[in-house]
């Protein structure tokens, strides 16, 4: 879990692309997955053309001011490309 409250791990930048590498990391076949994300999200222009509305959507890290947005093209390439076949 990650939390701003100073108790739990930081979502910043790293942290959430992290967990993301690690839950990927620990799924196996037959195991059902579910991402829950209650943040701030927002569009920034699409720079390489694979959306049809020209904007990527993104997820608003705590440190977004520095660290910058999560990208949906880095979700898709983190958290979806290298999940595991039979994983749902």
């Amino acid at each position: 879990i990650l939390m701003d409250d100073g108790v739990h791990t930081s979502p910043t930048k790293k942290n959430i692309l992290n967990a993301y590498r690690k839950l990927v990391q620990r799924c196996k076949a037959g195991d059902a997955v579910f991402i829950h994300f209650a943040g701030h999200g927002s569009l920034i222009k699409d720079e390489n053309g694979d959306e049809d509305d020209g904007y990527d959507e993104t997820l608003i890290p705590v440190d977004y001011a520095t660290a910058g947005q999560i990208v949906d093209d880095d979700l898709f390439a983190i958290l979806v490309q290298p999940m595991p076949a039979g994983v749902v």
